[in-house]
């Protein structure tokens, strides 16, 4: 185990959800990666082929109260406007770690930020993802990238409007995708047309702009059981208005699959050509 005092200092120095690599006494070269973390600070030398672990000091009942408080009343603050929260951070270089990996864990890379327009929002410590329709703003979502189901702050937060008529759309081609999340969306978008539903419920007015496009519909949510659910529910809907629907069922959230994958559980055993890419 590494001594705390060839590595503690560098590692508070570093902002919180973020690692970086120092120098350590073993020799030259930055070989020493520190990391501050939501609940202590970690170190771990790749000359020494060693580890150190430094807990942070636990927040005391009145202390936690308060910042849960101040919490709640900034993402109260936040999701009165439909306006972008700002402000806006794009440089994903300085967002904290668990921030850029919940992106890179779906595959969206730099370059798919910047299309999706996400950002990291420091004063509610989210990232943010926008619904834009046309030029316009109409919606957003912010996740917690430190979420768990231990959590007491929501996993995500929206503004407080009206999305009867709201779908996150994406890509074009048949058949049409209902997915649950934007990230979803975004990532079937890259083979075929896709709608997010920002949620697991299909509206009466989405209900009606599916029935004018007209084609196939498929609808992929998350494979929790609230999905399950809400799928089934869907699809009786869509097929009692003629509609041809059905429901895939996968192991993980449509976001986490390859391209690839993407197209052979649409039945598209190619992905869309590059025309057909890019946000409807």
């Amino acid at each position: 185990m590494l001594d705390p005092k060839t590595w503690l200092d560098a590692a508070q120095a570093t902002d919180e959800g973020r690692s970086r690599r120092v120098d350590h006494h073993c020799g030259g070269g930055r070989t020493l990666k520190v990391s501050n973390e939501e609940r202590g600070w970690s170190a771990f030398c790749f000359r020494c082929d060693d580890k150190g672990w430094f807990a942070k000091p636990q927040e005391s009942l009145s202390e936690r109260i308060a910042r849960r408080a101040r919490e709640a009343e900034q993402d109260e603050r936040t999701a009165s406007s439909v306006a972008l929260p700002e402000p806006i951070n794009t440089d994903v270089a300085t967002w904290p770690v668990r921030a850029a990996v919940w992106l890179y864990k779906a595959s969206i890379g730099k370059p798919e930020i910047a299309e999706l327009g996400a950002y990291w929002h420091e004063s509610t410590a989210r990232v943010v993802v926008p619904v834009i329709e046309g030029e316009e703003i109409v919606y957003w979502q912010a996740r917690d990238p430190w979420w768990t189901r231990s959590s007491k702050r929501p996993k995500y937060l929206n503004p407080e409007t009206d999305k009867q008529h709201l779908v996150a759309k994406y890509g074009r081609g048949d058949p049409l995708v209902l997915t649950e999340d934007v990230l979803s969306a975004y990532r079937v978008g890259q083979v075929t047309e896709a709608w997010s539903l920002l949620g697991t419920n299909l509206t009466d007015p989405v209900l009606i702009r599916i029935i004018k496009r007209g084609g196939k519909v498929r609808v992929w949510l998350d494979p929790d059981a609230a999905g399950r659910k809400a799928s089934r529910t869907i699809i009786n809907r869509l097929a009692a208005c003629g509609v041809d629907a059905e429901a895939i069922q996968t192991q993980r959230d449509p976001k986490l699959y390859s391209r690839r994958d993407i197209a052979l559980v649409i039945g598209r055993d190619t992905p869309a050509s590059p025309e057909d890419k890019g946000t409807v």
